[in-house]
């Protein structure tokens, strides 16, 4: 049984992403960082999610003080 056998879905699927990102980035001009973005606009418009964040406190008093 080959190596490739032994992973599961969720392995080869990030083998899978790992290949496509060293192929982009060594062969156009992105980097690192703007490949991160354009990633995460692509998992959130996927998904249908985005990241939320909610506050402890109330940011618009700090901004007035």
């Amino acid at each position: 049984m080959s190596e490739e056998q032994n992973k599961g879905p969720g392995q080869m699927f990030e083998h899978e992403l790992s290949a496509v990102f060293v192929r982009w980035w060594e062969e156009s001009d992105l980097d690192e960082t703007e490949m991160a973005e354009l990633a995460i606009g692509v998992i959130e418009r996927f998904c249908d999610t985005s990241v939320e964040f909610e506050s402890d406190f109330d940011l618009d008093e700090l901004e007035e003080e």
